[in-house]
């Protein structure tokens, strides 16, 4: 099966406007995928009200009108989110649990100062202390709860790196095997994310260290998305993300449909 179980359409505030939920749908049956989760954003802040979504409310109702179930014959679509910051704001709570959704992705796009990761001045930063904060924020989340996909746990790496420093998780794995421990134990899927081959990386995340120790440590749930912003991204990455998979000894990926786990084989 072909997933792409993240992607953004015109309702997320940092994607192609204008850019329809049929349009996503039309160009992912273009792409040749089988299942895919609409899952636009919805950050929560600390000192600031929710945004990175247009419409949240019109968001959810018409991805979950716009669903389609497996078995017929067609592409498969489930309707989710991404929430960012599920632990900070009690509001991402409530949205969740009043909401019909499919699939929650937990994100951390921002740290305590509600500044996203990708806007901070590294160059002027002490970047060890700043990922071991990072881990700290995505910890508290993980124990938080309330959704079910852990995105992008390399975001850091993608946007960190400045003339002079290239960031790595390498020096950082007893914090990255503290996630991981937690993700196995809450029953999170973890993902890997496409969004990275359009970077300075050049390549699916997360590193693929950090996928062995993954699946060393007992971890079997894993996510798949292209992290699509635009028509032409869907599908991005998926044969590069089931290699890096299957080299790691996965041959499942997860997919949730109405909050409830699937195993679907890989390819």
């Amino acid at each position: 099966m072909r997933v792409d179980l993240h992607m953004h359409t015109g309702y997320s505030a940092d994607a192609d406007f204008p850019q329809t939920i049929d349009d996503k749908i039309a160009a992912c049956e273009r792409a040749g995928l089988d299942i895919i989760g609409l899952t636009d954003h919805l950050d929560f802040f600390r000192r600031r009200p929710p945004e990175e979504n247009r419409d949240a409310e019109s968001c959810v109702r018409e991805a979950w009108e716009k669903r389609r179930p497996a078995g017929n014959g067609g592409i498969e679509v489930l309707a989710g989110i991404e929430i960012g910051q599920i632990h900070v704001d009690p509001a991402a709570d409530d949205f969740v649990r009043t909401h019909p959704l499919d699939m929650v992705i937990g994100s951390m796009h921002a740290m305590p100062d509600d500044l996203d990761i990708y806007f901070h001045e590294y160059e002027k930063l002490d970047c060890d202390a700043f990922l071991h904060e990072y881990f700290d924020e995505v910890l508290k989340m993980e124990e938080h709860g309330g959704f079910d996909v852990l995105a992008h746990i390399d975001y850091p790496l993608r946007v960190m790196k400045y003339d002079g420093y290239t960031p790595s998780f390498d020096h950082f794995m007893d914090r990255v095997e503290q996630v991981l421990r937690s993700c196995i134990d809450r029953g999170y899927a973890l993902e890997l994310n496409a969004a990275g081959l359009g970077g300075w990386q050049k390549r699916v995340g997360p590193p693929q260290n950090v996928l062995y120790e993954y699946r060393r440590m007992g971890g079997e749930r894993i996510s798949i998305g292209s992290d699509a912003h635009t028509l032409a991204a869907v599908g991005r990455g998926f044969d590069d993300s089931v290699r890096n998979a299957q080299d790691a000894g996965f041959t499942y990926v997860t997919v949730f449909r109405e909050r409830k786990p699937h195993f679907v084989p890989l390819g």
